[in-house]
This record gives C-alpha cells, structure tokens and sequence, in this order.
C-alpha cells in the first residue's frame, strides 16, 4: 500500500528544481514549438546539464540514483507546461530507450550511450512500430541478417518519436522465426540509414515523429544489446516503464483541465451570475474531480507496485494505462464544454490538450491491448484457482 503522500522532501526540491526549469526553458517556448511543429534539441542538452533526465538512473552514468517517485515529479511538473508533444519527445528519450540499456547493456555500452543520453549529448529513440506492426510486436519484419561479424538491417520503422532528431536508436529486428526478435543499438550515422518527418498528426505537433528507412545497413556485433533472440522478452519487459508514465502523465493532464475548469467558473459569468453558482456545472467538476483522484490512485499504486516488483504490477500498470488513457480523455473534453466556445480556442491551451491526449490511448499499447492483457490475466487467476481447489482435494 502506498501512503498518502509518496514525496520525500527530496522529491519536493527536485519538484521545485524542476518546476523552475518548466517556467524559464519551456513554458516561454512552448508557442513556438508548436507552430513550427517540433522541439529543439538544445531543450534535450539543457535537461541533460540540469540531472533531470538521470532522476531514476544510477549515479555511476551521470544520473541521481532516485526511485520512480522522481520520474513521477518530473512528468507532473512538465504536464503543467501543456505541451504534450515536448513531453513526449522527452519521455520517449528516457524512459522508452534509456530503461532497457540500463537493464542488459554491457559496460561499454552503458558509457556509450546510456551516459551521454542522460546529460542530454545524445538523443535517443526506441524503433518498435512499423508500417504494418504496431501493437503487435510479433509482427516485426525489420530483418537483421547475421553475416558473422555483423549484422545487415534492412526495412523501415513507422510513428518513432525523436525518429529524425535521434542520435542512435534501440532497434528491434527481426533475427528468426515468430516472435524470434533481437536489439540493437543503431547510430543513426549508419550509411544506408534515412529518415522523414511524419506529418499532418492530430496533435502532439511539438513532438518529432519519424518514419525510418534501413537499406543495407552494416551494423557491428557489438551493437547487440541483451542476448541474440531474445528481443521479444526485453521489449514486453520495456513496456511497463512506458506505460506507468503514460498513466501518471494521463493523470497530471487531467488535473491541470480540471483546476482550468474550476478558475474559469469562477472568473466566467452568465445569466448575471458566475459559473460557479450553476448546479449542474458545480456536479460535472465533482465528477471530474473524482475520476481524477480514482487516475492518481490507479498511477500512484502502480507505481508502487512497480518500485516493490509485486506479483500484480504487470496486472495493475495495464490496468492504470487503459484507464487513465481513457479517462483523461474524457475528463478534458468535459473542461472544454465547460469552457464553452473558448475551450474551443487554442488561446485557453485546452484545444491543445484535447489533441495531445488523444494519442494516449493509442501509444504504449493502445486500449484494446491493454484489455486483452487484463482478461488474461484475470481468466489466468480462476484457472489457477481452480487447479489448486483441485490439487487440495
């Protein structure tokens, strides 16, 4: 069970730390991110200086060797900004590449890449999506052809965040048959490597999307990351980092519409009155403020989960991503109705969003994943049950 109050007072400095770093280097840009419809890498190199991308990471690469609860800070500070699209290009350097070279990455390759990554010298990017595999991993055809003392990579990624502005790439390539997948650390500097900007999103416009193109790409064995073949488990494993973000950032967006929602009823008048004084506008923000305490609950706890490696994180992270993702959806659409024709401005932030969250319940495992993963589950545990009623006699 997590207390009340998970923050240390360590977690409260890096949360002023940080949140002051939100309202110099990101808040003052966030305009112009968004209309030229990408972030700059010189925001990567300022986090970097600053440790706030090392806040989970150990001390011996360049990081604080805190627990989750600080990446949790991080994301809830940087919620604030509304920039979905800067977030995301952050999260993607850190906690989708970063997590699992940490895990399996030899010692040379944790100062290669892993270090520089966390001073923000290198951007990094993780290459799973394809034009025809999204959710489902095993059907990857990006090919790694084993030459023996290299690989050859050939075929193209889809929707990879940080795709044109990474460095290098943690790359999934298909090394034999079904789900026979393998890593590998890829520099982009590789010949025969290319890389388009994907356009005309939703939203998340800040946020660099790439489609990525491998033709004939001579890739080192030392660029293996983890075991040959053994991809498949380290993506699944990956996922749960991904997805406990996506579940306290869905939670942070939600809470930001809803203090908007609440400043804005109080502000607005109609009929010769504020808001505020409307019954039915007053029972849609409890509703709000409700679903927002029931998506911290579910992110807080698998958090918790996650940091004390409990049997049931997998179960309560998929089932904090699916609702939170969902939920936060839809907690901001009922700010913008309250906002009325305003909310429908972009000058209120909450058009924006509206688009930025949208992606949520797609990305990490769209919803649907996430249901079957918790069905599963669930059917797992009345059959396990079963088998030990069975087994008593």
């Amino acid at each position: 069970m997590i207390s009340t109050n998970p923050f240390t007072e360590e977690h409260e400095l890096l949360r002023q730390s940080f949140r002051q770093f939100v309202e110099t280097e990101i808040t003052p840009n966030v305009q112009r991110w968004e209309e030229n419809k990408i972030c700059e890498a010189e925001v990567f190199r300022k986090m970097g200086e600053q440790g706030f991308f090392g806040v989970s990471f150990p001390e011996e690469y360049g990081g604080s060797g805190m627990d989750m609860w600080s990446a949790v800070v991080i994301s809830e500070e940087l919620s604030k900004a509304n920039i979905g699209g800067l977030a995301m290009s952050l999260y993607a350097h850190t906690y989708l590449p970063l997590p699992v070279i940490n895990a399996i990455g030899t010692e040379e390759q944790k100062l290669k890449y892993l270090a520089p990554a966390l001073k923000g010298e290198k951007i990094a990017a993780l290459g799973i999506t394809e034009p025809g595999a999204g959710s489902d991993v095993g059907g990857i055809t990006t090919v790694a052809e084993d030459k023996g003392d290299h690989f050859v990579v050939n075929g193209s990624k889809m929707f990879i965040t940080n795709g044109t502005m990474a460095d290098f790439i943690v790359l999934a390539v298909r090394t034999g048959e079904g789900h026979t997948l393998s890593l590998l650390l890829f520099d982009t500097s590789t010949p025969g490597f290319s890389a388009n900007a994907v356009h005309n999103k939703l939203g998340m416009h800040s946020s660099d999307t790439g489609q990525l193109y491998f033709e004939n790409c001579i890739v080192p064995k030392s660029a293996l990351l983890g075991e040959k073949d053994f991809g498949f488990y380290y993506i699944m494993s990956n996922f749960q980092e991904e997805r406990l973000i996506a579940a306290v950032t869905g939670t942070a967006a939600a809470d930001n519409a809803l203090q908007k929602a609440k400043r804005y009823m109080h502000e607005r008048e109609a009929f010769g009155r504020p808001l505020a004084k409307f019954q039915v506008l007053r029972h849609k923000i409890a509703k709000m403020a409700i679903h927002v305490e029931a998506c911290r609950s579910l992110a807080y706890r698998a958090v918790a989960e996650y940091i004390e490696k409990g049997p049931g994180a997998y179960k309560i992270i998929s089932i904090a991503k699916a609702y939170v993702c969902e939920e936060s959806f839809n907690i901001i659409n009922e700010a913008l109705q309250i906002h009325g024709g305003w909310g429908y401005m972009e000058d209120f932030g909450l058009a924006r969003s509206l688009r930025d969250i949208r992606l949520m319940t797609v990305g990490a495992g769209t919803t649907e994943i996430m249901h079957e993963i918790i069905s599963k589950i669930e059917m797992d545990e009345v059959k396990h049950d079963k088998q030990l009623i069975k087994a008593r006699g």
